[in-house]
């Protein structure tokens, strides 16, 4: 696995809480709650496509962290903001949790989008697992 990529792709994450820290989501193209879903889901693809283009070994395990990797940044950024933004609400100790395991299955299951995806591309090496014959010699 690789852990930069999954510590990257979980601070990429961030766009979507900034965003609303910025205002994006009050009005305009982007106002909720079109904005935060839309966001959201390009997240997603952006996380889906690296995996593949990459050929990241393990998809669901690499995701998964990333996933976690963007739960704990998430809460850092709640707790840098809390001093200075009235919106920044103190995080109930059970939603820790909460938004720990909820963007770490997030990630796993993004990262099995992208496992079938490259298993669905033409082309990609064949072996025994996948009823392919290996060269011997």
């Amino acid at each position: 696995m690789n852990l930069r990529l999954a510590i990257v792709l979980g601070v990429l994450g961030l766009a979507r809480p900034v965003l609303s820290i910025a205002g994006a989501y009050d009005s305009g193209p982007l106002a909720k709650p079109v904005g935060p879903l839309v966001i959201t889901a390009l997240i997603a693809v952006v996380w889906v496509v690296v995996a593949v283009v990459r050929r990241v070994p393990n998809p669901v395990v690499t995701l998964a962290v990333a996933g976690l990797a963007y739960g704990v940044a998430a809460i850092l950024l709640n707790w840098s903001l809390q001093p200075f933004l009235a919106s920044a609400e103190t995080i109930p100790l059970p939603g820790y949790a909460g938004i720990l395991v909820f963007n770490t299955l997030q990630g796993a299951v993004l990262g099995g989008l992208a496992w079938l995806v490259r298993r669905a591309m033409p082309g990609r090496a064949r072996g025994p697992a996948s009823g392919g014959a290996r060269a011997k010699g």
